[in-house]
């Protein structure tokens, strides 16, 4: 419909003049949405909240450390990803958080659930791009191509930031349900078709983008272990067992991301049982929040520079040698 093709291609500023998120038709914006829509979820709500801020100060030293290794390319991307982590945990934790515990609605007060639900979609999206560019990196790491991927990191930096504005201001968002404890892009204001509301572009980064970035972390441990299989048997176990942290945290990220994407795609269009629209959100928040745990349990590189900041080796004066 024309409806349909207005929302999907209209910055987003202009959603007042957009009828189908004009919520006075219905009723007048604002506490009256609450009490006739709103459902308070205070377990749910305080648990997100939590984890949001839990996970934002664990970032704070893994973004130290990550920042010291900048020169590298698969560490600038790793800085990326962790801002736009970030990003994304103050939108679909802290202020999903908030949302559960007040029980509010879309149009309870639009612009606030506009924002969130903007950057809480652009963030999703970039975290998909960034960690295909993340995992690329590693394929041509393994095949001993890694220089060539060196040459464009920053520009591919620049198109996944590009990719991020684009979904956030370019295409309709997803909107905190404290009905439904997740987000959807449907506002849920009573009279307009559910498919009006549908970001076919992100349906298609769920599908495109997050399941190219599962595939290659396959074909990664494939090429992998063929390789060290066929070296000396005790060498390869070495290599092997000082690739383990890398894979066991590909892995880890990568389930989540599938997790989320697969459920958001299934619940935004089909009836879907509650713990499974719950497990989709929590999907969604560990994607953004397993990072930095990873990083301070299985990445050699942060712990190493981080230990640096907590004890400085400390320098020897000269009259003491």
């Amino acid at each position: 419909s024309n409806m349909t093709m207005v929302s999907q291609w209209l910055p987003m500023w202009t959603w007042t003049s957009m009828p189908e998120y004009n919520c006075s038709r219905v009723r007048p914006v604002g506490e009256a949405w609450t009490i006739a829509r709103g459902v308070q979820h205070p377990y749910f709500g305080y648990w997100s909240i939590l984890w949001g801020v839990m996970t934002e100060l664990f970032y704070i030293p893994c973004i130290y450390a990550l920042y010291l290794e900048r020169r590298k390319s698969c560490y600038r991307i790793m800085l990326w990803l962790a801002i736009d982590d970030i990003i994304a945990l103050a939108s679909n934790s802290i202020a999903f958080g908030f949302i559960l515990v007040e029980g509010s609605v879309f149009c309870s007060r639009p612009w606030f659930f506009w924002i969130v639900g903007c950057f809480g979609l652009g963030s999703w999206c970039g975290a998909c791009f960034g960690c295909l560019l993340l995992v690329t990196f590693r394929l041509f790491e393994v095949m001993n191509l890694s220089k060539r991927f060196e040459a464009t990191a920053n520009y591919l930096i620049v198109i996944a930031t590009c990719y991020v504005i684009y979904f956030t201001f370019l295409t309709p968002p997803v909107f905190p349900s404290s009905e439904f404890k997740a987000m959807f892009y449907d506002p849920f204001i009573g009279d307009v078709p559910p498919e009006v509301y549908v970001n076919w572009p992100q349906i298609a980064n769920n599908y495109l983008v997050v399941l190219t970035s599962a595939t290659l972390y396959i074909l990664l441990v494939i090429i992998v272990v063929t390789k060290q299989g066929a070296m000396a048997s005790e060498d390869g176990r070495s290599r092997m067992s000082a690739s383990a942290p890398i894979f066991i945290q590909a892995s880890l990220i990568c389930f989540c991301n599938v997790t989320a994407a697969m459920e958001y795609n299934y619940m935004n269009f089909f009836p879907t049982p509650p713990f499974v629209i719950e497990l989709g959100q929590i999907s969604w928040q560990l994607t953004h929040g397993m990072p930095p745990f990873i990083y301070l349990l299985l990445n050699k590189t942060v712990k190493r520079n981080l230990r640096s900041l907590i004890a400085p080796k400390r320098q020897v004066s000269p009259s003491k040698l």
